[in-house]
């Protein structure tokens, strides 16, 4: 479906695994503060931190190819789960993750813009970045509906 990883993809994946510290500091500061994501405000800042630096870490590999399809809907089914017994509302759930791919592509723009790589290798990675989160929102919405069913 996808093509084989390029020089860009190995550049994207070489800035997370040595920024995502950076990036999940940037994240975080913004969604503890965002008013649309309040309720993480009542969960403790470390673990938050953690399950969002894991994000980014998870992301990294499956860009590089080292993290399956059923990885991603394990993780993120848990995380769904995690949520809703933290009591944070649904839509929070969903804006947080929206927050975290902001701050990724914030900061690889800045980082990458100057970047003389084609322009269908700049796609390709913006289809795979967006196939990962969409794939993680779609898992983590399910396990979070899946927890007030009794599920899981």
């Amino acid at each position: 479906m996808f093509p084989k990883p390029s020089l860009l993809y190995n550049r994207f994946v070489k800035l997370i695994e040595e920024n995502h510290q950076e990036i999940t500091e940037q994240f975080l500061n913004n969604l503890l503060r965002n008013p649309d994501t309040a309720a993480y405000g009542r969960l403790d800042r470390s673990a938050v931190y953690e399950s969002s630096d894991r994000i980014y870490r998870d992301l990294s590999r499956w860009i590089a190819r080292d993290f399956p399809k059923e990885k991603i809907r394990e993780r993120y089914m848990k995380v769904g789960r995690e949520r809703r017994g933290q009591g944070i509302p649904y839509s929070q759930v969903q804006k947080a993750l929206v927050l975290q791919k902001r701050h990724l592509w914030l900061f690889v723009m800045d980082k990458l813009y100057n970047d003389l790589t084609s322009y269908k290798e700049a796609i390709d990675l913006n289809n795979r970045v967006v196939l990962y989160f969409d794939r993680a929102t779609h898992f983590m919405l399910q396990g979070y509906e899946e927890s007030g069913r009794g599920g899981l």
